[in-house]
């Protein structure tokens, strides 16, 4: 297991502007600390913020879900989905509201859709392919697996043309290209902002690793390596979708990838239909 040393961590958060933990999410945590959690003051707590409460809604009452009603409120979110599920749904909504765009060398609505788009589609794929895993664990995977792209965008003017530049190099791992020029990579500070948000622990570790080409070299059917096996289908398949060409880990991955999930290649190319197609 690669282990980020304390420096490192205590470097980014002096040299970076990391977006703190929101008071909303410290308040549902303690929430849900206590033995019965109280499903009406969760529910209170997030409906206080429109605008989250909003988006839960929206992204609840999608396809996604396939619920047969319409949600119209926080407690039925609740009630349907699980507290934990709801409060997965309010982390990525704050994160989203975290970052300013105008501060930004990237575009970020660009990158949330992306983003967006790979944590529903590793919902689907983890419901699919490895339902004894907590779903939601899925979704917090795909959203904040690059979290750490817009902080570092937040500091560097130049960053969209290193983005530009690796995709030239896609023999070298994006962080690899990241620590040639800036000696920081977005892995380690998006494990560093996964961990202060207190994501799952192995959600985080994923996070940190989740461009290590190796990672499946030796398979030891651990969850970890099923998180990562569906994050790297994930982002294949999304960035089939947008830009008709495969992310840049994929070569080094695939075959190992599939062996975890049991896919063959008839059902991948299902796969590559089936989410290219889409909306």
């Amino acid at each position: 297991m690669l282990i980020v040393d304390q420096s490192v961590l205590d470097d980014i958060g002096r040299g970076f502007s990391v977006p703190a933990q929101p008071k909303l999410l410290l308040e549902l945590l303690k929430l849900m600390a206590d033995t019965n959690p109280d499903i009406n003051a969760i529910s209170k707590a997030i409906s206080k913020d429109i605008a989250v409460s909003a988006a839960i809604l929206k992204t609840i009452n999608s396809p996604l879900y396939g619920l047969g009603r319409t949600v119209t409120d926080i407690k039925m979110s609740v009630n349907y989905i699980g507290i934990y599920g709801v409060v997965m749904l309010v982390t990525g909504s704050l994160l989203k509201k975290s970052f300013d765009p105008k501060s930004c060398s990237i575009d970020l609505e660009d990158f949330w859709q992306i983003t967006s788009d790979i944590a529903s589609a590793a919902m689907l794929i983890g419901q699919r392919y490895k339902p004894q895993i907590v779903n939601d664990k899925f979704f917090s995977l795909g959203l904040f697996h690059a979290c750490g792209v817009p902080v570092m965008a937040m500091k560097y003017d130049d960053y969209q043309e290193l983005l530009d530049k690796a995709l030239t190099s896609p023999e070298l791992a994006l962080t690899a290209v990241e620590e040639q020029h800036y000696s920081v990579n977005h892995a380690t500070i998006g494990y560093y902002v996964a961990s202060s948000w207190r994501l799952p622990k192995d959600v985080c570790q994923i996070i940190l690793q989740h461009h290590e080409r190796d990672f499946l070299n030796v398979l030891n059917g651990t969850q970890g390596q099923d998180l990562f096996a569906v994050l790297k289908l994930s982002e294949q398949l999304i960035s089939l979708k947008h830009s008709d060409c495969a992310s840049a880990d994929w070569p080094y991955v695939q075959e190992k990838v599939c062996k975890i999930l049991a896919i063959d290649e008839d059902t991948l190319e299902i796969l590559v239909t089936e989410f290219t197609d889409s909306q």
